[in-house]
């Protein structure tokens, strides 16, 4: 059964197609923060990424997108947060949008949290308390805009909204929390709604839409995860992964007919089997702890950040996973509570004081091949964003820094 089991995960990832060089959402072009880009420079030796531009955007934990030349984030800085819009090769800006926010800091520094969403030339951006607008991607001109709590009855979650809106099949998804459907789409050109669904209170991680189905979405909220009818909004499947704080926000990994769900607060991993009309578990784990940061798939194998802010922060490790038995063939500690993502056949991982470095995504051993400081300051929970041969680095205090970080 393991052995089966294990030629799934290879046979059914072996037949992913090459991803576009854009990042267009949170997680990238596929919702699952891997870039199958193959220009990233590996060999740097003593050398260190030419500084291409750097940006002030306030403070937050919105990650970067790249889409067709310009790369956005959103900041929080005298009482706003604003979306920046700027030329991805030059830095220029060439647009902001801006609107009122609290700070919205209990226990924590605050600022923004959602990440924008590109689709067909339009940009759709969330706020964490409820706002959520679509623009023009160009322009920055207001097309329609909507609210999660004022207008869709949403009930904000402890830390605000921090999920991206996800866009699929011409509808914009969301998690409001509403106890009348705490899963709504709408119409992507109108935002007006199309359907509401289920009753659980919206979690941190952004929804996506599911592999072995494409007419599914998974969203993962305060209660666990939860599997939608992409057409009707109906909830299909639920698993109960309910932890401490009510704190879902790592996405869960998607194996196709499989998923893997993560969390922290001492709840921990499950693998779960969705081929029958409920989930099974297959192996459960409270040394997977992913608290913020989303795990990555190569080949059989998941790494990611095991770990907890706080006092014992510096524990934490980065890890390979078996996935048959849930077993660590490595890990690693010196990044803290990070973020990773995969390209190609490297992890970048962004350590929370601010260090990136490139490690090879091998079941065979850890083995880091570069690493350099390119962020000030401690709790940098910001993944990283490789779109064209750029590496966007994020700070929570607010620095942008963009990288030329291809191959020459």
């Amino acid at each position: 059964m393991k052995s089966l089991l294990f030629l799934f995960f290879v046979f059914f990832f072996g037949k992913i197609s090459s991803f576009g060089l854009d990042w267009p959402t949170y997680g990238g072009p596929q919702n699952n923060h891997t870039s199958q880009e193959k220009s990233l420079r590996l060999d740097w030796g003593d050398e260190e990424p030419d500084i291409l531009w750097k940006h002030e955007v306030g403070l937050g934990y919105s990650s970067v997108i790249e889409v067709d030349g310009l790369a956005y984030t959103q900041g929080f800085k005298n009482k706003k947060n604003t979306l920046f819009c700027v030329d991805a090769k030059s830095g220029d800006i060439k647009w902001t949008h801006s609107y009122d926010s609290a700070l919205g800091d209990k226990y924590f520094q605050g600022g923004s949290r959602s990440t924008p969403t590109i689709a067909k030339g339009k940009v759709y951006l969330q706020g964490h308390e409820g706002p959520l607008f679509c623009l023009n991607a160009r322009t920055g001109k207001l097309v329609w805009k909507t609210h999660l709590v004022k207008d869709l009855d949403g009930r904000c979650p402890t830390w605000g909204y921090a999920g991206a809106p996800l866009f699929t099949n011409e509808k914009i998804v969301v998690q409001t929390g509403s106890p009348h459907g705490s899963l709504v789409a709408l119409d992507a050109q109108t935002g007006k709604k199309i359907w509401r669904g289920g009753r659980v209170e919206a979690g941190y991680a952004s929804p996506y839409v599911r592999k072995a189905n494409q007419n599914e979405v998974v969203v993962f909220n305060q209660a666990g995860l939860s599997i939608h009818d992409l057409g009707t909004g109906q909830e299909k499947i639920s698993y109960q992964h309910r932890t401490r704080y009510e704190v879902n926000a790592a996405q869960p990994l998607d194996l196709g007919h499989k998923i893997l769900v993560a969390s922290g607060y001492g709840k921990g991993a499950a693998l779960l089997d969705l081929e029958g009309s409920q989930p099974s578990v297959l192996w459960e784990s409270e040394g997977v702890a992913c608290q913020m940061a989303s795990l990555v798939y190569r080949e059989g194998w998941a790494y990611g950040i095991h770990g907890q802010t706080g006092a014992n922060a510096n524990r934490a490790t980065l890890f390979c996973l078996e996935l048959t038995e849930g077993r660590k063939t490595w890990e690693e500690r010196g990044y803290g509570v990070g973020t990773v993502i995969l390209i190609n056949k490297t992890l970048a991982v962004l350590s929370d004081r601010g260090e990136l470095a490139l490690v090879d995504a091998s079941p065979d051993g850890f083995n880091e091949v570069a690493r350099f400081q390119v962020l000030g300051g401690k709790n940098n929970w910001t993944p990283l964003t490789y779109a064209n041969g750029r590496m966007h680095c994020r700070s929570s205090s607010g620095t942008w820094v963009c990288l030329a970080m291809g191959k020459k």
